[in-house]
């Protein structure tokens, strides 16, 4: 008889979420042998930050089967063992791995659906060509030459548009057995997403005529997160409808008047590293009504280049056109970027950053909506409570507000309590605390979406070491990350039961308990911000901020 040992990853998921729908075997589920261990998947995705766009690819959902790859080690030289198709049951994912007493890395590829490059050939997504490709390989040579399957040049269509994005993670377990259990699988998109808006109402955007010089293919997991430079014409691809350039790959929608955008039709694009692969974006439009074509390179608010990373979205804003373009394609091309005749700001998201709610015509967003502070009250500090964003066109007259509904909480930003409308950026929501203040609630009212965001101070923190593990009333916990840990290492995140790990700066536990642990400080006062998701039930996350004092002398 077959041995089974189940271990179940019990995970209540962040914002947005995928489940892993399950096909059942015609007799009864997935066959395994005496050494293998069988492990529930609870995928996560990041979310660009913003709702999906209807004409774009399916950028949330993961298919049914994702590829678990195992290697043996703790770091890049980690050597390849298996690889494993999940296998669905009851409405769950399961994935059978063979035991294993040493430390392992787990890589997670799903959405692979056409096939994977090692060089120059192509190969079905089965477990027979991993042994191939990989045999006695390591992680770092997985990550460097598993590569998607190769768009063509000229791209015509968009790639992956009504398709599931392909998607990858990457995650470490202290051995495979039944004692331990696998993190939540964290995917991210391999392609980043590409969205130019136009508010200035002397120029119309009519869409985005061709993107040039962007990878042809990408790694199915950057194990690194460096960009490939000068990676030659051959390895290139542009997108264009036709060679006569008489379509827009991308179109642009009028969604207010004096306003166009593209983000129902977005671009997808490989990571790239723009500057030496010479990537840039030419538009159409029409200026003071007449047509003309604008070679725009990718740069920041700066105008610093900016590359093209994987699961990031670009959002592009022209804010003043202020002259003519180009008559001609062929033109435009040999001209320098028009970056000096086009303002425009650039928004990147490059996580899920917001609870979302929305009707048939807006949506608002808030980065959390439980602020917990550790900070005196009755100064003249101000801090940032929540970022907060929404796509709302319509100035209500009325509900439109941000009000404190406790007396002692004040309102800092904004200074008119209205909402900002007609702006995608992000707005920061600052508040100050009046002396004796606790407690308390602030309401946002956005036409008829309304949002009520709580506030708990809690005294600064003194200069010794402690642990703080309640963050909300009864809360249960899921997950967490330091914010800029680089920069804030006296922060360390571990499960409740059991030291700080490998993973202090982002955790995922299944037992709804979470430790952040305080270092000792010896060097002045000092400020560091988590994030929380609290799950069962609805969903939220909490903003915690310390500030902590210095140990006197």
């Amino acid at each position: 008889m077959y041995k089974y040992r189940y271990i179940l990853v019990l995970f209540t998921l962040l914002l947005s979420f995928s489940t892993c729908s399950i096909r059942e075997e015609e007799r009864g589920g997935p066959v395994v042998t005496e050494e293998k261990i069988r492990f529930e998947l609870f995928t996560r995705i990041g979310a660009y930050g913003l709702p999906v766009s209807r004409a774009g690819a399916d950028e949330t959902n993961v298919d049914q089967r994702p590829w678990v790859l195992v290697f043996r080690g703790t770091n890049g030289d980690a050597e390849f063992v298996e690889a494993v198709q999940a296998d669905e049951l009851n409405g769950k994912t399961y994935v059978y791995l063979t035991e294993q007493t040493v430390a392992c890395r787990l890589l997670i590829l799903a959405n692979q659906s056409s096939g994977f490059y090692v060089g120059n050939t192509l190969y079905a997504f089965t477990a027979e060509n991993f042994n191939t490709c990989l045999e006695n390989k390591t992680l770092t040579y997985a990550s460097e030459n598993l590569l998607t399957a190769a768009l063509t040049d000229p791209q015509t269509t968009v790639p992956y548009v009504g398709q599931k994005l392909p998607m990858s993670d990457l995650v470490d377990v202290t051995k495979i057995d039944a004692s331990v259990t696998i993190p939540q699988v964290q995917l991210k998109r391999v392609v980043g997403k590409i969205i130019v808006r136009n508010t200035d109402p002397d120029f119309v955007l009519e869409g985005i005529t061709t993107v040039t010089n962007v990878a042809k293919e990408s790694r199915l997991y950057n194990l690194n997160g460096t960009l490939k430079q000068s990676i030659g014409a051959g390895n290139l691809v542009e997108y264009r409808v036709d060679n006569l350039y008489s379509s827009n790959i991308a179109n642009a929608e009028t969604i207010v008047v004096g306003e166009q955008t593209t983000g129902n039709n977005p671009l997808y694009v490989y990571e790239t590293h723009t500057l030496s692969n010479n990537t840039y974006l030419i538009i159409r439009g029409r200026y003071m009504n007449d047509p003309f074509f604008y070679k725009m390179a990718l740069v920041d608010d700066h105008l610093d280049m900016l590359n093209l990373q994987r699961n990031t979205e670009y959002i592009f804003t022209i804010t003043s056109v202020k002259g003519m373009g180009y008559g001609t394609i062929a033109d435009v091309k040999a001209s320098l970027a028009s970056n000096t005749n086009l303002n425009y700001t650039i928004l990147v998201q490059d996580q899920a950053g917001y609870e979302i709610m929305s009707n048939n015509e807006y949506y608002l967003g808030v980065t959390n909506s439980h602020f917990e502070i550790y900070a005196s009250a009755g100064t003249s500090d101000t801090y940032t409570a929540f970022t907060m964003i929404t796509d709302c066109k319509t100035t209500f007259p009325d509900k439109r507000t941000i009000t404190s509904l406790t007396s002692g909480l004040e309102i800092v930003a904004p200074a008119n309590g209205k909402i900002p409308v007609s702006t995608d950026s992000p707005y920061e929501v600052k508040i100050k605390m009046l002396a004796g203040f606790t407690s308390g609630e602030i309401e946002l009212y956005l036409g008829n979406l309304r949002k009520v965001i709580t506030v708990r101070r809690n005294d600064m923190l003194s200069g010794v070491a402690r642990v703080i593990n309640q963050f909300i009333d009864n809360g249960y916990y899921v997950s967490a990350h330091v914010e800029d840990y680089a920069s804030h290492t006296w922060l360390k995140l571990s499960p409740g039961e059991g030291g700080v790990r490998n993973d202090p700066d982002y955790i995922y536990v299944d037992d709804g308990k979470i430790n952040l642990n305080v270092e000792r400080n010896g060097s002045g006062k000092r400020v560091g911000v988590v994030y929380v998701a609290v799950g069962k039930g609805s969903t939220q996350r909490i903003k915690v901020y310390i500030t902590q004092a210095v140990i006197a002398s």
